[in-house]
């Protein structure tokens, strides 16, 4: 199959890889000092079990002239997703699905507003990864996943085509029927995760040994549960436990959040779809957030990235 891949970061490049790796025919979509690291070096991806390296990619910082992909994985962060699509949304018209990862729960809805709706599926992945230096990725942990629905819900023949093509890459790729509930699984998980690792000022292995953690966490997570049980997000049975469950092996392989990456670095940061949403939620509900509330005001002023990121202390 012919797929692209725009935003090669910890998670376009460990998908990008893994889709190489199959024999996939893949367009690289990006930008600035890593598009010509890539075009120049290729993409190395390095992992305790499964290194990779490409010596040679395709690769392009303007796909216009480039043949339509059968499906484009859109791995930008949320923040740069709307300019992504506006650079590129000529070439995007003819491609085929075009699949949106971001965090957050309006990214589908988002790039459907600017693209033919039809062509647009939502998605999440699941793995842990970062860009180590220009062309080079770091990847931890041996999660791999990309979840994907279409936003009227069921199964299509689209859907089932590319779980086909994902399946001998070592993605576990899965079919949900219902898009809101896939994004609010992941939703729970990385708001609450990113929360208390970003007031916390640690990562997830020294959060793991605060005896404030567990109950922090449990609090950001009951917010949140709040607000999806007040809007009735069909969420399934169990769902706390489950919660609490991918939680603690996360917490377990250690690393960080990229929110607390990108804050300590001075990135722009993805608060306002991540806690940020929980308080606004909170806020036309009625349903009171003030952890969520409390992380996200504190963080609104980086919101945009900083020079001279602050230094704090930690918890």
């Amino acid at each position: 199959m012919r797929l692209a891949i725009i935003g090669v970061g910890g998670v376009g490049g460990s998908l990008g890889a893994a889709l190489l790796h199959a024999g996939h025919d893949v367009l690289f979509i990006a930008r600035g000092d890593n598009a010509r690291a890539l075009a120049d070096r290729g993409l190395t991806v390095k992992h305790e079990r499964s290194p990779f390296r490409a010596e040679r990619i395709n690769v392009t910082s303007n796909p216009d002239g480039q043949a339509p992909a059968e499906a484009v994985l859109l791995c930008v962060k949320r923040y740069d997703l709307i300019d992504a699509i506006e650079t590129h949304a000529e070439w995007l018209a003819t491609c085929g699905s075009v699949v949106t990862l971001q965090n957050g729960l309006d990214a589908q809805e988002t790039a459907a507003a600017l693209l033919p709706p039809d062509r647009v599926l939502g998605g999440t992945v699941q793995v842990v990864a970062k860009l180590l230096e220009p062309g080079v990725i770091l990847r931890e942990g041996e999660t791999l996943e990309l979840n994907l629905a279409e936003p009227a819900g069921g199964v299509s023949e689209r859907l089932r085509s590319l779980a086909d093509a994902l399946a001998p890459t070592g993605i576990a790729a899965e079919i949900h029927r219902n898009m809101k509930t896939m994004l609010w699984l992941k939703f729970l998980m990385v708001a609450c995760s990113s929360s208390i690792n970003v007031a916390m000022r640690s990562g997830f292995d020294a959060m793991a040994d605060n005896p404030a953690m567990p109950w922090l966490l449990e609090i950001a997570l009951q917010e949140a549960l709040a607000v999806a049980r007040t809007l009735e997000v069909p969420l399934p049975g169990g769902i706390e436990a489950q919660t609490r469950a991918t939680l603690r092996n996360v917490f377990a392989h250690g690393g960080k959040a990229s929110l607390l990456t990108d804050l300590e670095r001075g990135r722009p940061l993805e608060i306002e779809w991540l806690s940020g949403a929980i308080h606004r939620m909170g806020e036309q509900t009625g349903v009171p957030t003030p952890l969520h509330t409390a992380i996200y005001n504190e963080l609104l002023p980086l919101a945009n990235g900083v020079t001279s990121p602050p230094t704090c202390p930690k918890a």
